[in-house]
């Protein structure tokens, strides 16, 4: 869980120097923020299946 945390904030820091140098409207940024969107929601689906298996216990 440590690695994604670790990654998620790698891609968002990239994200934020690509629109700094392109631009909130380029391309590249648009793809940045689609992979930062991807990692967010495998968090996302971890943090509901580890609710999930403490609410079982």
């Amino acid at each position: 869980m440590k690695a994604l945390d670790t990654l998620i904030e790698e891609y968002r820091n990239k994200m934020f120097l690509i629109a700094r140098e392109d631009g909130l409207n380029s391309h590249r940024t648009l793809i940045a923020s689609q992979h930062l969107d991807e990692l967010l929601n495998i968090k996302m689906t971890e943090c509901k299946t580890t609710s999930k298996l403490i609410e079982k216990h």
